[in-house]
């Protein structure tokens, strides 16, 4: 049989939703994927493998099965939704819909044998595993390398290390990026292993392939069958469900994923601060900032990602509430799982989005650098108690505090404050002249393997993403 064809979107935003992702957020890539009508397309789909399967197995003819694959082609979301009025059921509104277009030889073998959550887990799985492969998984790839190509770019720009909103130690650009390269590129990894253990399922209405052992020497066989064109793997157990873990599993990765996304847009939009100015998401000829502080140029669309993380995370908590379904199933649980495309279609965007706009981020070197000379060199407290504590001083933190909050005190810079002071003197003169450039240029002379570890990260995740 052919291939899931999938319907594709122009840019059909519907601003009678409710659902921004439907409207402001609407992304035509994104719907094809996520969208009801293609859940709708992959649930008659599967309606069709199940077809062709009974023919394997002697149940129907081929014939039949290739009238059936050609009546599920042909539904339309339209025509399901009209039928669901009458029939208060989703798939059955399906069921006949497709009945409506076959011959009478054929409609007995629409659905022959199967259970509703035998189509949609199935199809669900489906879905979600192409939607993570196609959609999620190019879209992260893309951003993985925007974020390899800067890291690289900037390996060697240095910029002040800030722990707890305060200068710490200097790094460099490339440094602070490569962090992002490398946590992007293990959810990214986890997503794909994930995705490959969302399970299908054609074991009827308990899980014990009642219907079908009536026809079907092997149930299991019949199964394994229908997965495998399909493109799923079976549940090793199943009830009328499958057991939730695989997709909660899968769902809370997403949000660790969209988590590691939000951290790196908070990052650049702290770094977008008018003290701070280090970085500025471009801004296009036209763009408003504010619609009446006419000098503004906001983080917008880091801020963006920030805000869609908190949906992403609001989706674990209805994910994880899933995990307990009474007996063999109850419907508690049948509206709230329709959410899980969100999920999803959130981190496509946030993908999308952030690797637009890390793209045509710009850097201000001369800021950092500006940034650097902020504190008087005050940086180099650390290799000043530790230098002290080679030559023997027996109090060398302290004093190196001491020192480092005189000269912030007293607006100087660190190296003054040090030739001033008789105590420290006799230590600095001890000082190579290496060791001395380290505490006047900090930046250029203590920012330890920043510059190295950037470029591991990054040649790492390169080559192996051009060898998968």
């Amino acid at each position: 049989m052919k291939p899931l064809k999938l319907p594709e979107y122009k840019n059909d935003r519907n601003f009678a939703a409710i659902d921004p992702l439907d409207s402001r957020y609407f992304d035509p890539e994104i719907a094809k994927y996520l969208s009801e009508a293609s859940r709708l397309a992959t649930q008659a789909y599967v309606e069709a493998v199940l077809a062709h399967t009974l023919a394997e197995f002697g149940v129907c003819s081929a014939k039949v099965a290739r009238e059936i694959e050609a009546a599920a082609l042909k539904v339309t979301p339209e025509a399901v939704y009209q039928e669901e009025q009458k029939t208060k059921h989703d798939i059955k509104a399906l069921v006949n819909v497709i009945k409506k277009m076959v011959s009478d030889e054929a409609k007995p073998y629409v659905h022959f044998g199967a259970t509703s959550y035998d189509i949609i887990v199935t199809a669900n799985a489906l879905q979600m595993k192409t939607a993570i492969n196609e959609l999620v998984i190019p879209r992260l790839k893309s951003l993985e390398n925007t974020l390899i190509t800067l890291s690289e770019k900037y390996a060697d720009t240095p910029q002040i290390g800030r722990t707890h909103g305060q200068h710490a130690l200097p790094i460099t650009f490339g440094f602070a990026l490569a962090e992002y390269v490398h946590r992007l590129g293990i959810s990214i990894l986890s997503l794909q292993a994930l995705a490959q253990k969302v399970d299908g399922k054609f074991s009827g209405a308990v899980g014990a392939y009642n219907a079908l052992s009536l026809f079907v020497d092997d149930p299991f066989k019949f199964e394994q069958s229908v997965m495998d064109k399909v493109g799923v793997g079976p549940a090793v157990y199943s009830t009328q469900i499958v057991p939730p873990e695989g997709m909660v599993r899968l769902i809370d990765e997403l949000a660790v994923t969209s988590g590691i996304m939000a951290n790196l847009a908070h990052d650049m939009r702290h770094l977008q601060r008018t003290e701070i100015s280090e970085v500025r998401e471009a801004f296009d000829p036209g763009q408003t900032g504010s619609s009446t502080m006419a000098h503004k140029k906001n983080p917008w669309n880091f801020e963006n990602i920030v805000g869609m993380s908190k949906q992403v995370i609001a989706q674990t908590v209805n994910a994880n509430l899933n995990l307990s379904s009474e007996h063999q199933r109850d419907l508690t649980d049948s509206a709230s799982t329709r959410f899980y495309g969100v999920v999803l279609a959130s981190v496509a965007s946030m993908s999308g989005r952030l690797n637009r706009v890390m793209e045509r981020i710009e850097v201000d070197e001369k800021a950092m650098q500006k940034n650097f000379r902020l504190s008087g060199g005050t940086i180099a407290a650390e290799p000043l108690y530790l230098l002290f504590e080679k030559y023997g001083h027996t109090t060398a933190h302290e004093k190196s505090k001491e020192l480092s909050h005189r000269a912030l005190d007293q607006k100087k810079l660190l190296v003054d404050v040090i030739k001033s002071d008789k105590n420290a003197a006799v230590y600095w003169e001890k000082f190579s002249s290496l060791e001395k450039n380290v505490i006047k240029n900090p930046d250029k002379y203590y920012s330890g393997q920043a510059s190295q570890k950037a470029r591991n990260i990054t040649e790492g995740w390169r080559k192996f993403f051009e060898r998968s």
